[in-house]
């Protein structure tokens, strides 16, 4: 489950689904079926990023049944988190520092030996997700990965002076392509598109219709089942 949102106060706040961050009328969790991948990915989320409606990490566990966020910074978590694979798994990194490998199908098995895989994502801002990569217990030890160039990102929330930083949810689902194939990767492109333009939404009011079309737009392909500053990312 993605880490809620705390209860908006003030004239200007309006209510906000406490998954996906949209409003209620706008909300896309129900349109979402999950995918169920034999990667599992986990989140290590900047408490900072919680309640920031642009952050894309949150939408994670919604368009992955095998995946969890961990909240960073809050102590009364970080007992319950203290685990990152379920016994027998191995886990990778996903984050570009000095010593990380690029991020391929055949190295990934060799990295964790044919055992169940965890991707493990740090998220917030450039020097937040440092952080966590660097400093956050149990992660020192973990072999670090780097996407393969790509291109540019076309579905960014936010600014970012840096053409190559894409963000979290981008970044996890061009891994999962890498990992799982193809027709995975645009699903999660798919679901990232719609929180996208559903969040653009929120500062200029489409008109209903708008709001009906989007929501009878397929999240996946029928075919496809079988298989601010925008610092939201550092992979």
């Amino acid at each position: 489950m993605a880490p809620p949102l705390e209860p908006a106060t003030g004239d200007r706040c309006s209510p906000r689904c406490g998954r996906c961050a949209l409003p209620p009328d706008l909300c896309l969790c129900a349109e979402v079926k999950a995918l169920w991948l034999s990667t599992r990915v986990l989140v290590f989320l900047h408490r900072r990023e919680v309640h920031k409606p642009t952050n894309t990490a949150r939408m994670v566990p919604i368009a992955l049944s095998n995946s969890e966020v961990r909240v960073v910074g809050r102590e009364y978590e970080r007992e319950r988190y203290a685990n990152l694979t379920p016994p027998g798994g191995r886990a990778l990194l996903l984050f570009p520092s000095a010593d990380s490998v690029e991020l391929t199908k055949e190295g990934a098995r060799e990295l964790c030996y044919s055992s169940p895989l965890t991707l493990v994502v740090p998220d917030g801002n450039w020097r937040q997700a440092r952080k966590i990569a660097l400093h956050e217990e149990g992660l020192a030890l973990v072999p670090r990965v780097h996407l393969p160039a790509g291109p540019p990102s076309e579905l960014a929330l936010r600014s970012n002076p840096d053409p190559a930083r894409i963000s979290t949810f981008e970044a996890i689902a061009r891994a999962v392509g890498i990992l799982e194939g193809e027709a995975a990767q645009k699903a999660l492109e798919h679901v990232l598109a719609l929180k996208v333009e559903r969040t653009r939404w929120t500062r200029k009011r489409p008109k209903k219709t708008e709001i009906e079309a989007s929501a009878l737009r397929p999240v996946r392909d029928e075919d496809d089942g079988d298989d601010e500053t925008d610092d939201d990312d550092a992979t």
